[in-house]
C-alpha cells in the first residue's frame, strides 16, 4: 500500500507559504505586492504554487480538494489581497451560466431532432405493420400470396 503524500505535501507548502508571507511583511506597509504567484484577474495561481513546491502538476489537484492545504493557501492569499482559490468574479459567474445555458439548449434541440426522427421511424414501421398484416388477411381468406406492388412504407 502506497503511503500518503499529504502530510510531506503540507509540510512542504507551509514552510512555502511562510518563506512568501514573510517576503510579504518585510516589503513597505504603503506599496506591498503579493508574494504568491498570481493570475492576471488577480486570483492565486495554484498551478505557480504547485511548481514553486517542486511538485508535478498532477499533484495540483491536492491544492484544490484538500481543505487542509485549500485553507492554509487562502489565509496567506487574502492577507495578501489577493483572491482565494474557488472564488469567482461576476463576469466568471455570467459565463459559466451562459455556457451552460448553450449546452442545455443544444441539448434540447438535439432531443428534439432525436424525437422527430424517432417518430418518423415509428411511423414507417406502423406503415409496414399495416401493409404485412393485409398481406396476411389476403393470404388467410385465398391460400395465395397476392401481391399487388411492393410493400407502402
Amino acid at each position: 500500500m502506497s503511503r500518503s503524500i499529504l502530510p510531506e505535501l503540507l509540510q512542504d507548502l507551509e514552510d512555502y507559504l511562510e518563506k512568501q508571507a514573510t517576503a510579504w511583511q518585510r516589503q513597505p506597509e504603503g506599496c506591498r505586492m503579493p508574494t504568491l504567484p498570481s493570475t492576471p484577474d488577480g486570483k492565486v495561481n495554484v498551478r505557480a504554487v504547485t511548481l514553486a513546491l517542486g511538485r508535478s502538476q498532477s499533484q495540483e489537484q491536492h491544492l484544490f480538494k484538500q481543505a487542509a492545504l485549500k485553507s492554509a493557501i487562502n489565509a496567506v492569499a487574502t492577507e495578501q489581497g489577493l483572491k482565494p482559490i474557488g472564488s469567482q468574479t461576476g463576469a466568471d459567474v455570467e459565463k459559466v451560466v451562459a455556457d451552460r445555458l448553450r449546452r442545455t439548449e443544444k441539448r434540447a434541440n438535439d432531443v428534439s431532432r432525436l424525437v422527430a426522427e424517432q417518430a418518423s421511424v415509428i411511423e414507417k414501421q406502423r406503415r409496414t405493420i399495416e401493409a404485412l398484416r393485409e398481406q396476411i388477411r389476403i393470404f388467410e381468406e385465398t391460400g395465395q400470396v397476392l401481391r399487388t406492388g411492393p410493400l407502402r412504407t
